[in-house]
């Protein structure tokens, strides 16, 4: 909901003519009151956030159950000193406070699934109210040992995607590790409950990426495809439609604004004039137009082959706000990177920084660099990185951010390979490098130095346009794929999981 007194999205209720009218003869009523707002501030009094899936009145469905064979355990896991009616009331307290930020259906049944007969009652429910997932909370071992219950419940739950939460006391690894392959499934035991909360991002975020349809612009007729298994909608257009949407924001007096805003807020603006940065906001204005006209949550352009040709200008600061508004701005039109940053902000909500591989192999360390970078690297609610405006280093024109990431900072390298494949690995970043006339250093404006864990030799990293993300989350990507039955490999090779491996 937008804040009163706050001006209507210029994208919001307008069809396709009367946007592009709107752009040109933007008035400057947009201007007043403009300064003393904060970064995010400043640009929502232009236009409204971009819309989601899951932020409408469609929401996915989560069904929540609690299984166990008894209501106390005499000389057993958890034991006779753990209350399983208080600590369901715990779980469930868990669960309605993450969903404060989530915003799901949480469809809870507080009756405890401990028979076959439950299981069914409780799968017949999910079936005839759609639920899209199914989180159970595992609360005795015996369910998974003596009359398994939760066995039971896999074989008949369909194609109900399913995140099984197992607290202390509640398996033992020689049981546990018999589903460690289950595809469309993940069962994570650990001490912290409040894991309970990303359990419920993860369905989430599955059913995000399946509802998330995807602009690719690039020189190609319109179409529709749909990718499996990750369930993505890709619509592809010709560059005609992203052009007609630029030239429309001449004299814009919302990208006069939101130009404004980016110099503003940078450290400094190195190479570009007033009118490339303003040219670079008429970019934002022009993606989220194409976005809006045509239903998409995201978008990717194979923005080389206008630059070259100089039929638009670098769209670089555009995307960068679109990876900080918890959308994509993908570079070159890669679909399985704008995938990446997708699943990012979706996970783990952040966004992620699409760049080109370096192997530096005389120090043994990764490097990665690219002209479009996030500073909401922290989060999405997180202070941002320090940024500089810079020029397009290909081509030394238009404006491109410069994002300074923190140093010794943990992180995570991974890309889908396909729709069906990801690659992940975690380091440290070292240090943020530099570009600069005449100091003999070239490529992109963001870049980094970062050293690698379990990587014996830098030149064995695969794959072109890998994904930064801040924080250690191998192990929540193979958890994730496993959920969405998705085969994950490591950056040099070797398969993490697979869902062929049952």
């Amino acid at each position: 909901m937008k804040n009163p007194g706050k001006k209507a999205s210029c994208c919001s209720s307008l069809n396709r003519r009367q946007f592009l009218t709107r752009l040109s003869l933007a008035g400057g009523a947009t201007l007043m009151g403009f300064y003393g707002c904060t970064f995010n501030e400043s640009i929502r009094n232009v236009i409204d956030l971009p819309v989601m899936p899951g932020d409408g009145d469609v929401k996915p469905r989560i069904r929540v159950g609690f299984m166990r064979e008894f209501d106390k355990n005499w000389m057993g896991w958890p034991g006779a000193a753990y209350d399983p009616a208080e600590s369901q009331e715990l779980y469930t307290n868990i669960l309605e406070e993450a969903n404060l930020d989530l915003k799901v259906i949480l469809d809870i049944d507080a009756v405890p699934l401990n028979s076959n007969e439950s299981i069914d009652r409780f799968l017949k429910t999910a079936q005839s109210d759609n639920a899209d997932g199914t989180l159970i909370v595992l609360q005795d071992i015996y369910a998974l040992r003596r009359d398994p219950l939760l066995n039971y419940f896999l074989e008949h739950r369909g194609k109900l995607p399913m995140v099984v939460f197992s607290p202390r006391g509640t398996s033992m690894t020689h049981i546990h590790s018999t589903f460690r392959n289950t595809p469309n499934f993940f069962m994570a035991t650990t001490q912290y409950n409040e894991w309970l909360g990303h359990g419920l991002r993860m369905q989430k975020a599955l059913w995000q990426m399946k509802n998330t349809r995807l602009a690719v612009i690039s020189d190609t007729e319109e179409r529709i495809e749909k990718l499996e298994p990750v369930g993505t909608t890709l619509h592809r257009m010709p560059f005609d439609r992203y052009l007609e949407a630029y030239h429309a924001t001449a004299d814009s007096e919302d990208a006069k604004a939101i130009a404004r805003s980016y110099i503003r807020n940078a450290k400094d603006v190195v190479e570009p004039s007033d009118e490339e940065v303003l040219e670079g906001a008429r970019c934002y204005l022009a993606s989220r137009h194409i976005m809006q006209e045509t239903g998409c949550h995201s978008l990717t352009m194979a923005c080389l082959n206008l630059i070259e040709h100089r039929k638009a200008p670098p769209p670089c600061i555009a995307y960068m706000q679109l990876l900080n508004e918890r959308t994509c701005g993908g570079c070159e039109g890669d679909v399985n990177a704008a995938l990446s940053l997708m699943l990012t902000s979706y996970l783990f909500n952040k966004p992620g920084f699409m760049h080109n591989p370096t192997s530096f192999n005389v120090q043994n360390t990764y490097g990665g660099s690219h002209c479009v970078a996030p500073t909401k690297m922290d989060g999405f609610d997180k202070l941002e990185e320090t940024y500089l405006l810079r020029s397009h280093h290909e081509t030394d024109w238009g404006t491109a951010p410069q994002v300074l990431f923190k140093e010794n900072q943990p992180a995570t390298i991974f890309k889908f390979l396909s729709s069906d494949r990801v690659q992940v690995a975690t380091g440290t970043i070292l240090c943020n490098i530099d570009t600069r006339p005449g100091d003999g250093t070239g490529g992109c404006r963001t870049s980094f130095e970062m050293q690698m864990d379990d990587v014996a030799d830098v030149l064995d990293i695969r794959g072109h346009h890998n994904v930064l993300i801040y924080g250690k989350h191998l192990h929540d990507i193979r958890a994730w794929g496993q959920l969405a039955g998705i085969q994950i490999e490591h950056i040099t090779g070797g398969v993490l999981y697979s869902p062929q491996e049952v």
